[in-house]
């Protein structure tokens, strides 16, 4: 087996709480899901969009099973590398471990530090009457974020929480109130009727109802740093599917409502700030800041968790000895400071060519946004049907329980047909450039982990913390919940 290269560093162990894992799974963004996708899925689902939200929900809830099955075995840093590895053997862990986390970083980095820096810097110019390039607030709130990730997990995950109660307030008060109002024409159940005139179809509004849940399994990469483990990152993971689904469809049913179920596809998808504009109607003029900030310092919370998420990632891999030494180095403060170093370099190469094209050419910066969305998007999503074919293996061959089955067929029919819904038919706009890059970071992926899975012959590092070979009968810890 191979062996921790010399030197590497150690994580804190034994200090997080399930309070703490649910912060870092938040990172999967519910409120900038809701506000920039809600609009999408009501362009393409129409008034049906609350209902095919809720049915894309229960697969997801399949997907966090076959989680639960990994993280009650296995506790460590690098996520896809070891649940991956350990099923379909190490050239396919580190493929998908590679992808995986240039995925994350993508999407936490140069993604949402574009978005973040788009919106405060219309924030700042609406509201302050002051002129501020986005960029300037995106590289200030990139300092934050590897800040903040820096000074340990503690500080980390409870700024996440802290931002997420504090930015979800005005959500939850426009959606109570469009709904105690009764929106455009009342409450109805129109919404859960996909053959109502008004609905839009299912399979285009697949994808980016599964795109909501993206990064749900993040709780795992702090696995090694909880007291429990076995027990915290299963319930974060399915406590976190299950907050985004309620946030989420009750924004969606409220704007459905809101906007009127005859005209939300058009309203809602040629508004990018719908819900805000839905305060604006519903609540008042006031609201609509608190809205918007509520956004940014959501999109801010995203770049924490991913970041941790990511760093951790390449701390774990380093330890495997499939990245340089210094990957594997802790700080003081017994974080992963070297992988924090490259997320935050990888975040300003990705944010730079977006300003060269704004100044030289007048191109929106929010494209960057809607290109690395696409990329990181299918990414991961493709590491999550690899990960749903290696708990199939373990279910056919009596590893796991077999009503593991249940989940295994729904989380692949979810995943599968968001990954088909993404590609086809290919966008016809900037986003379709993200999917071109991430067809060829997956070929780059592929690459990687065939070198050193059949050229090397990599070896998975012993395992930290199994208490049996993952061999033989269903124990207690491969249980499904």
């Amino acid at each position: 087996m191979n062996s921790a290269p010399p030197g590497t560093g150690k994580l804190t162990t034994g200090e997080l709480g399930t309070t703490h894992l649910l912060a870092q799974s938040l990172a999967v963004g519910p409120i900038t899901s809701a506000a920039l996708l809600g609009g999408v899925v009501a362009a393409r689902g129409g008034s049906a969009g609350p209902l095919y939200l809720l049915i894309v929900a229960v697969g997801i809830l399949g997907l966090g099973a076959i989680l639960v099955m990994f993280a009650r075995r296995y506790t460590h840093a690098g996520v896809m590398y070891e649940y991956v590895g350990r099923s379909l053997g190490p050239t396919a862990g580190i493929s998908t471990a590679g992808f995986y986390y240039l995925a994350y970083i993508i999407l936490g980095g140069p993604t949402m530090l574009i978005g973040a820096g788009v919106l405060g810097s219309d924030l700042c110019k609406t509201y302050l009457n002051a002129s501020v390039p986005f960029w300037v607030i995106s590289l200030g709130v990139l300092v934050l974020v590897a800040v903040v990730n820096l000074r340990g997990v503690h500080i980390s995950v409870r700024a996440q929480l802290a931002i997420f109660i504090v930015s979800v307030i005005p959500y939850l008060l426009v959606a109570i109130v469009v709904i105690a109002k009764g929106g455009v024409a009342g409450n109805t159940a129109r919404v859960f009727d996909p053959g109502t005139p008004t609905a839009g179809a299912f399979l285009p509004t697949f994808m980016f109802c599964a795109l909501l849940f993206v990064g749900v399994e993040s709780a795992a990469s702090l696995g090694e740093e909880a007291r429990e483990p076995a027990k915290s990152v299963p319930r974060a993971i399915i406590l976190t599917i299950l907050i985004v689904a309620g946030f989420c469809f009750l924004t969606q049913y409220a704007g459905t409502i809101g906007f009127g179920l005859d005209t939300v596809a058009d309203t809602w998808a040629s508004d990018p700030l719908g819900l805000s504009t839905l305060g604006s109607m519903y609540v008042g003029s006031w609201i609509s800041p608190l809205l918007q900030l509520g956004l940014v310092l959501d999109m801010i919370a995203v770049a924490i968790g991913f970041m941790s998420a990511s760093a951790r990632g390449l701390f774990a891999l380093s330890r495997g000895g499939l990245l340089p030494p210094a990957l594997g180095q802790t700080s003081r403060w017994q974080t992963p400071h070297v992988g924090i170093a490259v997320f935050a370099v990888a975040t300003v190469v990705g944010i730079v060519p977006v300003v060269i094209l704004h100044a030289a050419t007048g191109m929106d910066p929010y494209t960057g946004f809607a290109i690395g969305a696409s990329f990181g998007g299918l990414l991961v999503m493709v590491a999550y049907l690899v990960l749903i074919v290696a708990a199939g293996k373990l279910l056919a061959t009596g590893r796991w329980r077999r009503s593991g089955w249940v989940a295994f067929v729904l989380a692949l029919a979810t995943v599968g047909a968001g990954i088909i819904g993404s590609v086809y038919p290919m966008p016809t706009d900037e986003s379709r450039y993200g999917i071109f890059a991430a067809l060829v970071l997956l070929a780059a992926g592929l690459a990687w982990g065939c070198y050193h899975g059949l050229v090397r012959k990599h070896a998975l590092p012993d395992l930290h913390d199994t208490a049996a070979p993952l061999e033989g009968e269903p124990t207690k810890s491969s249980q499904l919940l």
